[in-house]
């Protein structure tokens, strides 16, 4: 039986990205668009905003980039990722958002996907961005966002744009790419997510829709990584509904709550561990959140209590949505009193269907299966990749989630289990399959499982049982062995259990569900 969201339909846009935004920030011309905190707090004007954006088209259209090129930001929060996205969509440019904090050898195996011809970094990444650059042909720039660094700056780069020459007249169909994102790799190397620009415009859409949309008056912090869909296109969103958007760089509980009062900030996308942490701070903790009026929530399923509790403490809206890097959103649920324990129901234009993992089946109301989608916020596949995209999408359009759930009978919908299971760290997603692969290298290691830990600031910890092959294995051997092979917040902060096999279907795949149970015991 298939569902479809008992909102009304609403009207995509059938423009590219670049046009859109620029045509929806022109009405607020002078006020204030981003606070940059990692560049001394700097300040743009959504004016500047559009200027920056329009000289970042012209700089990169004179410098050789066009339809079909990709551009690839290796950043930090900033505001100039803004300028970059839009202008590179202006040109037919391609954009594809890449975890600043990979390794270089993560790095040359992503960007190696995408083939970019332009490079953006930060300081700290811009020496291991230059060895990657080496190694891909297609590369002709690398470009520095932070001053006073070797190599072509941000500033020189823009200089040699002029709003003026801002590219107009590119023929850009709504089934164009305009964005390349990345998935976590749950089965290695991460999938490239084509993102078109019909995929994008229906999430500037119909993320506005109902009342947990943005207005003139709010103010949103964005920490959440510019890599994330939630903030490459949710920056955007935001923007185009005139709201002012605070830029934290790296995110810090502590500095978090300070900041909310000193720039008077309306609205935050969170992850539940963040409401946890709201919720456990004591009432004469002095933090003044006077001026927050709602909290987003998505990642996984929010405690009824702990909602209800923040809600009657700081008096504050709360919404949970559904989503993942193939499209978002997918559901809201703007009232945690009614579905309880549910992601909401689904938004406009989408529609649901949930499958029989096995026989493929489609099941009804209160029956658990594959949580599956169609609808225009959603991809049409993996960059290059064929296999994938007929694991992920059938003959009829849907996309399978490798979400387990259901929707009752008043369509409310509930994820009780996930094929694919990530672990957050930081707002950085950890592949255990990724880490096993890379842990079963070492010669002494005979089997391992991963699993996340929850800690209630960085959200889960890796965590891996392993099966020794030589008895005098050690904790501290397979730490070492695992520093230099993968970024820094993969590394096992769980700890390490040494067992006796690891837990495995009929199939032989591992089930990390009794891993975690073990580790509740």
């Amino acid at each position: 039986m298939v569902i479809k969201s008992s909102l009304p339909d609403v009207v995509i846009p059938d423009i590219d990205v670049a046009s859109f935004v620029l045509k929806k920030m022109k009405k607020w011309e002078k006020k204030k668009a981003i606070i940059d905190i990692g560049n001394n707090c700097r300040e743009y004007s959504f004016n500047e905003v559009r200027e920056n954006s329009m000289k970042c088209g012209s700089a990169f259209y004179r410098m050789g980039l066009r339809k079909g090129d990709v551009v690839a930001t290796c950043l930090t929060n900033c505001a100039e990722f803004v300028f970059i996205a839009i202008g590179a969509n202006a040109c037919g440019g391609i954009l594809a958002p890449v975890n600043p904090i990979c390794t270089e050898d993560e790095m040359y195996q992503i960007l190696n996907q995408v083939k970019p011809k332009f490079i953006f970094a930060n300081s700290f990444n811009f020496e291991m961005l230059k060895n990657v650059s080496k190694k891909l042909s297609c590369v002709e720039d690398l470009i520095c966002v932070e001053e006073g660094f070797e190599g072509k700056t941000f500033t020189e780069f823009i200089a040699t744009g002029d709003a003026k020459d801002f590219p107009t007249d590119i023929e850009i169909s709504s089934e164009d790419l305009a964005m390349i994102l990345f998935t976590s790799g749950t089965t290695g190397l991460p999938k490239a997510v084509r993102k078109t620009h019909k995929n994008v415009l229906a999430t500037l859409t119909l993320g506005r829709v109902g009342k947990f949309g943005l207005d003139v008056d709010d103010v949103s912090y964005l920490f959440i990584p510019l890599f994330h869909i939630t903030s490459a296109i949710g920056s955007l969103l935001m923007l185009i509904q005139g709201a002012t958007v605070v830029m934290k760089k790296n995110f810090d509980f502590m500095e978090m709550l300070q900041e909310i009062p000193k720039f008077k900030v309306t609205n935050l996308n969170v992850v539940p561990k963040i409401v946890l942490g709201l919720n456990q701070l004591p009432s004469e903790s002095g933090f003044d959140f006077s001026s927050l009026r709602q909290l987003v929530c998505g990642g996984e399923p929010l405690s009824l209590s702990v909602a209800n509790s923040v809600i009657e403490k700081y008096k504050i809206g709360i919404a949970q949505v559904w989503g993942m890097t193939e499209g978002m959103p997918a559901s809201i649920q703007s009232d945690v009193n009614y579905g309880v324990g549910s992601v909401g129901k689904l938004i406009s234009n989408t529609k649901l269907k949930v499958v029989d993992i096995v026989t493929g089946k489609e099941l009804g109301p209160n029956e658990d299966g594959e949580l599956c989608l169609k609808a225009p916020q959603f991809t049409n596949g993996y960059l290059n990749n064929p296999e994938a995209t007929a694991k992920a999408i059938d003959s009829e359009g849907w996309l399978h989630t490798g979400d387990i759930g259901h929707y009752d009978d008043n369509e409310f919908i509930y994820i009780v289990d996930r094929l694919k299971s990530l672990i957050t760290y930081y707002g950085s997603q950890v592949s255990p399959s990724e880490l096993e692969g890379v842990l079963l290298r070492h010669p002494l290691i005979d089997d391992v499982g991963v699993i996340g830990i929850p800690d209630i600031d960085a959200g889960y910890f890796p965590k891996a049982y392993v099966v020794k092959k030589d008895p005098w294995l050690t904790e501290k051997e397979i730490h070492e062995f695992l520093k230099d092979k993968v970024a820094d917040f993969k590394l096992l902060r769980g700890g390490i259990t040494f067992i006796k096999a690891i837990p495995k279907s009929s199939t032989g795949k591992t089930l990390h569900r009794e891993l975690k149970e073990l580790e509740k015991k």
